[in-house]
């Protein structure tokens, strides 16, 4: 996003933030918080997450260094739909919203990455609309499946997730329990689709782990034997 602001004017942009470190499993604001600022993810990795009434966590977002997080509260609401919660040591840089209002105005280039950056984030949620159309085992292969198109980087060993993510947190991005998402991934495993290795999970066969995420093609692993 920064990179679409005139170079000649950027400095001025990130004179008007504040810039701010957090640690792993800092919030940076909170479901429910006063919408003021909207934030540069410069280092790190961030989720947003949504609680509902029963205390349940769901994981609505992934964030990576150079996105913009909070543009989506940027219509006429004044409180933050979800919490941001960094899952790495994180550098951030926090822009008031008017400033934000002023740079679209002032510069529709960025104007235009902003449409962009929001119609990547319609896409995921409409991803996720789907997945919660299946089953519980439908939606673990789902979202392996998502983030390695995402997030794949080709090895010898296959398709591997570059990204360091714990059970608990692929999970909550499924709306299933930590223990039903690891007992899924290992059945995942011992039929030769996908296997673990240095903490990343790879994708060794994408075909018939779609036929997963569409078919079912394996029961659940509770009903197993």
């Amino acid at each position: 996003m920064l990179a679409a602001i005139p170079k000649d004017h950027r400095a001025v942009v990130l004179g008007r933030c504040c810039q701010r470190r957090y640690a792993k499993g800092e919030v940076v604001w909170r479901q429910g918080d006063p919408v003021q600022v909207v934030v540069f993810l410069a280092e790190g990795k961030a989720v947003t997450e949504y609680h509902n009434r029963e205390g349940r966590r769901y994981i609505t977002g992934l964030w990576l260094p150079g996105d913009l997080i909070g543009a989506h509260n940027l219509a006429p609401y004044n409180v933050h739909q979800m919490t941001v919660r960094c899952i790495e040591s994180s550098l951030v840089y926090a822009l008031p919203v008017e400033e934000l209002r002023a740079l679209v105005r002032s510069h529709p280039d960025w104007a235009e990455a902003i449409i962009t950056a929001l119609s990547v984030r319609l896409h995921w949620f409409s991803g996720l609309a789907l997945l919660f159309s299946q089953s519980a085992s439908e939606r673990v292969s789902g979202i392996l499946l998502s983030l390695s198109e995402h997030f794949g980087v080709e090895t010898r060993s296959g398709l591997m997730i570059d990204l360091s993510l714990t059970h608990e947190t692929l999970a909550a991005m499924v709306g299933v329990t930590r223990s039903f998402f690891s007992t899924t991934l290992k059945q995942l495993e011992r039929n030769g689709l996908v296997h673990t290795e240095r903490r990343r999970i790879v994708i060794r066969d994408r075909a018939r782990l779609r036929a997963c995420a569409d078919l079912g093609a394996f029961g659940d692993p509770s009903t197993s034997g």
